[in-house]
């Protein structure tokens, strides 16, 4: 079935459609014109919107909104949105109404080079070609922009102990099309040694007062950016270079040793974009190679060398009397090579993947089309979608289904079906093994908290997970001057040979995989092999619902003079979680506590204001409580219970009071940022909040102490920066 949609992307006749979409902003879909004939009007004023994407958008933040954010960049943007409005990991980002081939050109500018972000609705990935369960964001560039940037930011948990410092100095540029941009960045976080914690786990090992709970660690980075325009194509060219190096103490085996770990990596990234033919085309060829060496627990030295190159069709086929049937074909070419010297042993490790992706987004019915019972069921989209997948030797396909449904304006449904043999990706098969930072678990065995060394790194035995993803989404709004909207989300995913990590430990999964938990001579714990793994089975299902709402603002009002008020409510609830680790093993049922156990529910509420000079972020955050059983299958006296956990995040923001905004010699407007020194006061955990737990008797937990969980805790952060 997917190769027929392959092909059939591939047929069709370049020459066969010389129809482009016109955006129709107020209808949210788009609006054919044949641009080959000639249409005269009189006394006609015709008005478009700069930067529209081809639907129109769910939620808009404009300028405003965007600086009530009171971020660094643009990429803490898209995260903020992100975590406000529950899209997902990855959402493709459009600039100025149309794909990129190289989005981080763009996500290092200040958020004030955006004059508005949309999120667009769900309909629109089968329009852009996304995959199941991406959504689309439209970030709309200023027209003029120029600014130098600098930033100093401290940060210190109130018990001490540890601190961190970075700065950075930013240059950035936009005229129409081209832009530029230049940043610098240095970074250092101090140790935090376990005995600059109370309780911590410390026993007699000479020296155990000094393992560090945190590690030293000194980072550098410099990323550079251009885009141009020649004629009707936009180049772009990114490079990111970044050296880090870090040095702690742990303990292992018996013994405190120092540990020193570097990486150096180098990113170049180059790519264009335009017409021609009716399609819109797009490529993009990324390279990159870094080397980490390791010392102490393990003598290790890798070169890890990657190309990717990608690239994507976009053009309208035809004409359907409910619109434009919109065709997407894109590709990904990968190929890694991973150099590993191991104390004195070398070996090296190669990787290579294909992926070639058809989207169809197909109008069905459209309002005001009586003809089509557009006047009875309004707006009717289909998306269909095909995939292959070649990645060394094994080869999968994929099939997407999508239906979208607006019966009035204010409300849409969207139902999609997914079914793929997913490809594995580089890293998860080439990453060198190495121990990460120490952390804690509970020892069922020996009833006690223990700080273990984790393995981390990549599994080159993996394979090609299969998987089926169904999904419904109902969105209302938005309503009344508030904007109130609202989405609810049921998602069910099944999968077999999936990809995850060890659960948490108990006393089956010890015995399930004894090759993967290591213990000392006297039977302590000291470290867990969590690199990936393929799971037999895993079932899941949720409930995810989110409200949005803003303080209305008169019109004509913007800028410094409005108020922003921006409230977002989340809410997740998962109704089923099982997973089977192994053939012949029996099911774990996460919910009920097997295998680490899962919390049922989860809750966020964040806003953003402004007034003024004056801002304020919150985030607070719910976790509700959850069972980790000590035997599957059954509760017993020995098993974890982890009370609710709620953490409150809180960010004061200052403008302090300028001359207004400025221009540079070319008389471009600084903008919003004008040459204002901004002030940032962060509280994290404002109450200073630590999980806690008993066991299924009713007693407290063993080593379950306050420290040990979240050495850190309550944390202060100043920020200063300013426009020059």
């Amino acid at each position: 079935m997917a190769w027929l949609l392959l092909f059939a992307a591939y047929a069709i006749e370049p020459g066969s459609a010389s129809i482009e979409p016109l955006q129709e902003v107020s209808l949210g879909r788009a609006v054919a014109q044949n641009l080959d004939v000639v249409v005269q009007v009189d006394d006609v004023e015709v008005f478009a919107r700069r930067g529209s994407a081809l639907i129109a958008p769910e939620i808009e933040l404009d300028g405003a909104d965007i600086d009530a954010l009171h971020v660094w960049s643009i990429e803490e943007v898209l995260q903020r949105m992100k975590e406000t409005h529950r899209l997902g990991e990855q959402p493709i980002v459009l600039i100025n109404g149309q794909p990129t081939p190289n989005t981080s050109a763009y996500t290092g500018f200040p958020p004030d080079a955006l004059a508005r972000v949309e999120v667009l609705p769900v309909e629109a990935s089968g329009v852009y070609g996304a995959a199941s369960g991406q959504r689309v964001i439209n970030l709309v560039l200023q027209t003029r922009f120029s600014s130098y940037d600098a930033r100093l930011v401290g940060a210190r948990p109130i018990q001490g102990g540890t601190s961190s410092t970075s700065g950075d100095l930013r240059r950035s540029s936009i005229v129409g099309p081209a832009t530029q941009q230049i940043g610098l960045r240095l970074s250092r976080d101090t140790a935090l040694r376990a005995g600059e914690r109370h309780g911590y786990l410390t026993g007699d090992l000479a020296g155990e007062a000094d393992v560090t709970v945190r590690p030293h660690s000194d980072t550098a980075s410099a990323n550079f950016s251009v885009t141009r325009a020649v004629g009707g194509w936009t180049g772009s060219l990114t490079m990111n270079a970044q050296l880090q190096d870090s040095h702690g103490r742990v303990r292992y085996d018996g013994d405190v040793v120092e540990t020193h770990r570097s990486s150096d990596s180098l990113t170049t990234s180059a790519g264009f974009s335009g017409q021609v033919a009716g399609w819109f085309l797009q490529a993009n060829l990324n390279g990159s190679a870094a080397v980490n060496q390791e010392s102490g627990l393990q003598d290790l030295k890798s070169e890890i060398q990657s190309a990717t190159l990608s690239g994507g069709m976009r053009r309208t086929v035809f004409e359907l009397p409910a619109g434009p049937l919109t065709a997407n074909l894109n590709t990904n070419l990968t190929m890694s090579r991973t150099f590993i010297d191991r104390n004195e042993y070398e070996f090296s490790r190669g990787f290579s993947s294909q992926d070639l992706q058809s989207t169809f987004a197909i109008p069905l019915s459209k309002k005001g089309e009586p003809a089509l019972l557009g006047g009875v069921i309004g707006d009717l989209a289909a998306t269909l979608g095909a995939g292959m997948r070649q990645n060394d030797g094994a080869r999968g396909e994929e099939l997407r289904l999508g239906l979208s449904w607006s019966p009035y304006r204010q409300v849409r449904l969207n139902g999609e079906w997914a079914s793929s043999n997913e490809s594995v990706p580089g890293a998860l098969k080439t990453e060198p093994e190495y121990y990460g930072s120490p952390t804690v678990v509970y020892d069922f065995r020996a009833a006690e908290m223990v700080e273990i060394l984790p393995l981390r790194g990549g599994n080159p035995g993996l394979r090609p997970p299969q998987s089926d993803r169904f999904s419904l989404t109902s969105s209302l709004g938005p309503f009344t001057s508030w904007a109130v909207f609202g989405n609810l989300i049921y998602v069910r995913a099944e999968s077999s040979d999936g990809i995850g990590g060890l659960p948490g430990l108990s006393e089956d999964i010890e015995a399930a995989f004894p090759d993967r938990i290591r213990r000392d001579s006297n039977g302590r714990l000291i470290s867990i092999d969590y690199r990936p793994l393929n799971l037999s089975s895993s079932k899941s299902e949720s409930v995810n619902t989110s409200l949005n709402f803003n303080l209305p603002r008169p019109v004509g009002v913007s800028g410094q003079d409005s108020t922003v008020l921006r409230v977002a409510l989340n809410h997740s609830f998962h109704l089923s979680n099982i997973v089977r680790l192994r053939a012949g093993l029996p099911e774990l049922d996460r919910l009920e506590g097997d295998g680490g156990g899962l919390s049922r529910q989860s809750a966020q509420l964040m806003i953003d204001a402004r007034r003024g000079r004056w801002g304020m972020n919150a985030s607070i955050q719910w976790q509700d409580e959850y069972r980790t059983r000590q035997v599957s299958g059954r509760d017993g006296l020995g098993d974890l219970l982890i009370a609710p956990f709620t953490t409150i995040d809180l960010k004061f923001s200052l403008q302090l009071a300028s001359s207004g905004p400025r221009g540079d010699e070319s008389g471009i407007s600084q903008r919003r940022g004008g040459g204002r020194l901004q002030i940032n006061f962060d509280i994290v955990n404002l109450f200073d909040n630590r999980r806690t737990a008993y066991l299924g008797d009713g007693t407290a937990a063993p080593g379950y102490g306050r420290d040990v969980q979240d050495p850190l805790g309550r944390t202060v952060r100043l920020t200063l920066q300013r426009r020059f």
